[in-house]
């Protein structure tokens, strides 16, 4: 068994129950080619999302606190 394989294995094993067996395989072999290229985009999509949460969560937090009637 190749690195590849074992690395799929290994990651399907861990968020197979979260992610298909297809963008596993997809973020492994871009992984295997690009290595800390990858990575580096990964974790600036990462957050990207962190960011976009974030500013839901403030909207959220204001919207709950418009609709608070004051006692």
């Amino acid at each position: 068994m190749n690195a590849k394989e074992m690395l799929l294995k290994e990651m399907f094993n861990m968020v197979g129950d979260t992610l298909s067996e297809e963008t596993i395989s997809e973020k492994v072999s871009l992984f295997v080619k690009y290595g800390n290229v990858f990575l580096l985009f990964e974790i600036m999509n990462l957050r990207k999302e962190i960011e976009k949460i974030k500013k839901e969560i403030i909207k959220d937090r204001m919207e709950a606190e418009k609709l608070q009637v004051p006692l």
